[in-house]
């Protein structure tokens, strides 16, 4: 199992790397009080980042929300349930 997470990681590597390699154009990136220049790569790839970050957060604050809805005798035995 550690063996398929290290190459799909490994995967994942060459992919940005390619990404950054086929797009080398130069982009400006303007943010209204701030100019960056930035190759499309990079700003690709930051992007993707981005995304993930804010997609983890959000997953992660609905799995919060939904224990907190739940009632009190179902939260009592799901953390009953914990190892402790």
């Amino acid at each position: 199992m550690r063996a398929l997470k290290a190459i799909i990681a490994l995967l994942f590597v060459l992919a940005g790397i390619a990404l950054g390699a086929l797009n080398q154009q130069t982009i400006s990136i303007d943010l209204f009080f701030v100019r960056y220049q930035a190759h499309l790569g990079l700003a690709l790839l930051l992007c993707v980042l981005a995304g993930a970050v804010i997609g983890g957060a959000l997953a992660s604050l609905s799995l919060l929300t939904d224990r907190t809805s739940m009632p009190k005798s179902a939260r009592t035995v799901a953390e009953s349930d914990k190892p402790a």
